[in-house]
């Protein structure tokens, strides 16, 4: 598979995070697997959680304890990763942004220094020059990539969908303009680095001639690749009172309409990509797929400190299910602390913990979690979707 093909297989949630399922099973019984990413959400730099206040955050009831790791132990957690044999850290955000976070050059330079894989998942408002004078390194690993949500073509739409409070900021114009820096950035030096956009389809923001605009702006801006696709309905809300996460009748109707638009728009130079998961793969509306693995596969320190089972389980609402406390332990100590000679009993308790605290798959880990079911490796194991 040529990189250009697994870029599209990646952002078509086609990604191998689990090669052997049987070899798998016996790494997770022998305390011996090693995942195959790390997700570290960053604590933000001020008060406020995040920059904007998204109705269809995923992170939206989030709590807030006021926890944080100090940029010094950031960096010796993101060491121990890598020195555990860990080759890829995605920085991200489950109710905030990693570049709003004052030490998110001091982790990225780590990233690099240690050969480490990275991805950015972030909304791109801020870029510092430091930031950009990392990303031009000659350093950085194969695969890594940048990929910033945008969900508007205008910058009037922008504030709508995002609600911002002041409407008449020119936040699309700041993001649409940070990304241009950074691919100069990366062609000045030569290395050769996936740049997204990706583009929530919504009611505020279906029209052919807005999305023909941010496919033009951002493809101009140096984006390789941009996805279309469906907001999930975030934890504890209600469909009906969010106009930016559509029904499932909406989404067929936008679909329909906009599918041929999009394949038209796309080209070799930038990749042009409609994909519903949610409809492929019949996971619309549906809360979790157990047993669920992922806290062996992609664990997350979330902006707290605290390890956790995944992304979307990152904050203290899930403090239930979370599997240690960073400012106190190590990385691997934490990790490895699960109860391999019942792991039956394991799965059972922490199917019950998250029924309880209502934590929701993401799109990618619905289907990690229906390989293992199909897979049969934990066959003793209660298995399902759930919605």
């Amino acid at each position: 598979m040529s990189e250009k093909e697994a870029l599209v297989a990646r952002y078509k949630f086609g990604a191998n995070y689990i090669v052997d399922f049987e070899e798998f099973r016996g790494q997770v019984l022998g305390k011996t697997v090693i995942p195959h990413q790390v997700e570290i959400q960053p604590g933000p730099a001020g008060k406020n959680i995040c920059w904007l206040q998204c109705p269809h955050c995923y992170g939206g009831s989030a709590d807030d304890t006021g926890e944080r790791l100090s940029g010094e132990r950031s960096v010796e957690i993101l060491e121990e990763i890598a020195a555990g044999g860990v080759n890829k850290v995605i920085f991200a955000g489950y109710c905030t942004d990693p570049l709003n976070c004052a030490y998110i050059e001091d982790l990225l330079s780590v990233a690099i220094k240690r050969g480490l894989i990275f991805g950015f998942n972030t909304k791109s408002l801020r870029v510092s020059d430091r930031f950009l004078d990392l990303l031009s390194s000659s350093e950085i690993a194969s695969g890594s990539y940048f990929s910033v949500s945008v969900d508007a073509g205008f910058n009037s739409s922008y504030n709508t969908v995002h609600e911002v409070a002041n409407k008449s900021s020119r936040i699309y114009d700041r993001v649409l303009k940070n990304v241009a820096n950074i691919s100069s950035a990366l062609k000045m030096s030569g290395v050769y680095f996936d740049i997204s956009a990706a583009y929530l389809v919504n009611g505020l923001n279906n029209t052919n001639d807005e999305i023909r605009k941010f496919v033009a702006d951002f493809s101009e801006a140096g984006c390789n690749l941009i996805r279309f696709t469906f907001p999930q309905l975030p934890r504890g809300k209600v469909a009906a009172e969010l106009p930016t996460v559509p029904s499932a009748g909406e989404c067929a109707r936008y679909r329909y309409r906009l599918q041929p638009l999009i394949e038209e728009l796309d080209n070799e130079s930038c990749r042009v990509l409609f994909v519903d998961a949610d409809h492929e793969h019949d996971i619309f509306r549906k809360a979790r797929t157990t047993p669920c693995v992922a806290r062996f596969v992609y664990p997350t320190v979330g902006f707290d400190g605290w390890l956790y089972h995944c992304s979307q389980s990152s904050a203290p609402n899930f403090r239930q299910m979370a599997l240690g406390n960073l400012a106190e332990r190590r990385f691997w100590d934490v990790f490895y602390d699960y109860d391999a000679d019942h792991l039956e009993k394991y799965f059972a308790e922490c199917e019950r913990i998250m029924k309880e605290v209502n934590c929701r798959c993401d799109r990618k880990e619905h289907l990690v979690n229906t390989g293992i079911v199909n897979s049969g490796v934990f066959s003793g194991i209660s298995q399902g979707t759930e919605k």
